[in-house]
């Protein structure tokens, strides 16, 4: 990341600052429906660069909120990780199923489906996933994190990302999203 080179040691009241206000950083990845243990690495260089910032400019002191500023860097941060990790990509769309549902939730036809439907539509997607692709999309929809599930069942962290791209292709075709 480029503010990696940019962060500088944090002196002793920056570091007091930072450490009263590190909740943010939580706060911030649950508001933004991420998963903390995949993301906090990233988002606390964003965080960090904010408190050197906020707390070197006066001004920006006078005009913004903490919270605003940090909210600002650490959604920075978000971004040009998964623009860097997108162009690096070699396996697809590698996009986490929180940032998914977060799309899907705010356009989500599922609103009006009644319990029928939705049974029907989970059988349409067992009978068109594999045993290994199913049991990567129970235990997402159960919460797991991909590295979990990684973890969990044995399977090559990679593999998992990219049979996770297979899966919402054909989760978003049943579901015609």
């Amino acid at each position: 990341m480029e503010n990696k080179e940019r962060l500088k040691p944090l002196t002793m009241e920056q570091r007091k600052f930072a450490e009263d206000n590190y909740r943010l950083i939580m706060e911030f990845l649950k508001k933004s429906k991420l998963d903390s243990e995949e993301y906090f690495d990233v988002a606390v260089f964003g965080y960090l660069l904010s408190v050197e910032i906020y707390l070197n400019d006066i001004d920006l002191q006078r005009k913004c909120k903490f919270e605003a500023v940090s909210y600002m860097y650490m959604r920075r941060e978000m971004y040009l990780y998964f623009r860097t990790r997108k162009r690096n990509s070699a396996i697809g769309n590698n996009t986490s199923l929180d940032i998914m549902e977060t799309n899907v939730a705010d356009s989500s036809p599922m609103e009006s489906i009644t319990s029928l439907e939705y049974m029907e539509m989970i059988k349409q997607i067992q009978g068109r996933l594999t045993e290994e692709q199913w049991k990567i999309f129970s235990d997402k929809a159960k919460g797991y994190s991909l590295r979990e599930i990684s973890a969990n069942h044995g399977i090559n962290e990679k593999r998992i990302y990219k049979q996770f791209g297979k899966i919402k292709q054909i989760v978003a075709e049943i579901m015609e999203i």
